[in-house]
C-alpha cells in the first residue's frame, strides 16, 4: 500500500510530448476556432437566466411558505449551480467571446457568483499543466486516469447527499483568510495542498496578484452583499447566491463529467486514448458547457464550446464512436476493474498524484 504522496514542489518534471491529433486543414480549423460575441452572450446569458429562474422559484416558494416546493426548488437550484465550475472552465480558456472585455467581465461576474472556485488559480493549473501534459504522471498534477465503481453508497450520495457542510466550512475558512479556493477540482481542505502551492509558486507575480485580487473581491463582495440583504430583510437571498455552491445533488455533474479521463491511459500522446467522450441529454449538455466533447476539447482547446458539436460531426470518422452517458458509465465500471484492479490498487498506483 502506497504511503507517500507526490510532491510537485520537489518532484515536478517537464515532459516533451509529440501530441497526436486528427488530420484537419488550417481553413477548417480556423472555421471551428472562430469566436463570436453574440454566440458567447447567448450561451452565457442563457446559463445565468436558467440559474436565476431556479433561484427565483426557490425565493417565491419561501415567500409563500410552500415548504415542499421550496425543498424541491433548492434541490434543483443547488444541482444546477454546481455547473458554474464548467462555465468558469470554458471562460478560463478565453474562447467564449471574441472581445477580451466581455471575457474579463463575465469571468469576474461568474467567479464572484461561484466564489469557492477561483478562476484565475484554476486557469494556471488547467492551461499550463493539464492541457499541456494531459495525464502524464509527474507533469500533470491536476488529473489521472480516474476510477469508476458504481456502488449503492455512491448512488445514494449522488442523489441524496445534498448538504455539504464540510466543504462550506473549508471554503469559508479560505474566504476569510483570503486563500484562493478550488472547489470542484481541488479544494480538499481549508489550506492549499501541494499542487495548489506549486501552481502559485511557479506563476508570475502578475498572475499571483490576479489570483489574490479575485479572492479579496469575493471576500469583500459577499460580506457586503450578505450584510445588505440581511439589513434589508431579504436574508434568504444569500441562501440562493452565496451559499448555493454548498447544497444540491451531484448526479448530473457525475453523469456529465466522469467520462473525461476515467479508464483512460496515462502517459499517452493520443487524446483519443487519454480522454473520453459521452452523449448527454440537451439540458445537461447545456449546463455542462458541451464538455462531454472532451476528446475534441483537448485536441483543440481553442474551439469554443458552442462549436464543439459541429466539429465533432466534422471529425466523426477520425474519432471513437460516442455512447450515451449512463451505458458508458456501466462499461467504465467494468473496464476500470479489469484495467486497474480494485479501487485500492488504483489508489496505490495513481493516488500519489491525486494527493491521497
Amino acid at each position: 500500500m502506497s504511503t507517500a504522496t507526490w510532491n510537485p514542489l520537489a518532484e515536478w518534471k517537464h515532459t516533451d510530448i509529440d501530441w497526436i491529433r486528427i488530420d484537419i486543414s488550417r481553413e477548417d480549423l480556423r472555421r471551428f476556432t472562430t469566436r463570436s460575441d453574440w454566440k458567447g452572450l447567448a450561451y452565457t446569458l442563457g446559463f445565468l437566466l436558467l440559474i436565476g429562474a431556479t433561484g427565483t422559484l426557490a425565493y417565491l416558494a419561501f415567500a409563500r411558505r410552500a415548504w415542499v416546493l421550496l425543498a424541491l426548488a433548492l434541490y434543483v437550484h443547488g444541482t444546477f449551480y454546481g455547473f458554474f465550475g464548467n462555465a468558469l472552465h470554458e471562460l478560463g480558456h478565453n474562447t467564449v467571446f471574441a472581445s477580451k472585455w466581455l471575457s474579463v467581465f463575465f469571468t469576474s461576474l461568474l467567479g464572484w457568483l461561484y466564489w469557492p472556485f477561483n478562476p484565475h488559480l484554476y486557469r494556471l493549473s488547467h492551461q499550463k499543466y493539464h492541457h499541456r501534459y494531459t495525464l502524464h504522471q509527474g507533469s500533470d498534477g491536476e488529473d489521472v486516469p480516474n476510477y469508476v465503481a458504481i456502488t449503492p453508497r455512491l448512488l445514494v450520495n449522488l442523489f441524496l447527499n445534498v448538504l455539504h457542510w464540510k466543504s462550506l466550512a473549508h471554503n469559508l475558512y479560505r474566504l476569510f483568510t483570503v486563500t484562493p479556493a478550488s472547489k470542484g477540482w481541488r479544494g480538499r481542505g481549508p489550506r492549499l495542498d501541494t499542487w495548489e502551492r506549486f501552481v502559485l509558486d511557479t506563476a508570475s507575480e502578475k498572475e499571483r496578484a490576479q489570483v489574490y485580487r479575485h479572492a479579496v473581491a469575493c471576500l469583500v463582495g459577499h460580506v457586503a452583499f450578505a450584510a445588505v440583504c440581511i439589513v434589508s430583510g431579504y436574508w434568504f437571498i444569500p441562501i440562493v447566491v452565496t451559499l448555493a455552491p454548498f447544497y444540491g445533488a451531484a448526479f448530473m455533474g457525475y453523469m456529465a463529467g466522469i467520462h473525461q479521463h476515467a479508464g483512460c491511459e496515462a502517459n499517452h500522446p493520443d487524446f483519443r486514448i487519454s480522454c473520453g467522450d459521452a452523449i448527454l441529454d440537451p439540458l445537461t449538455s447545456f449546463l455542462y458547457w458541451r464538455m462531454e466533447y472532451h476528446i475534441e476539447h483537448h485536441m483543440f482547446a481553442a474551439i469554443p464550446c458552442y462549436n464543439l458539436p459541429a466539429f465533432a460531426r466534422f471529425a466523426a470518422d477520425q474519432l471513437p464512436p460516442k455512447e450515451w452517458a449512463i451505458p458508458r458509465i456501466r462499461k467504465l465500471h467494468h473496464l476500470c476493474k479489469e484495467k486497474f484492479g480494485s479501487h485500492q490498487e488504483w489508489r496505490d498506483r495513481y493516488g500519489v498524484y491525486k494527493g491521497f
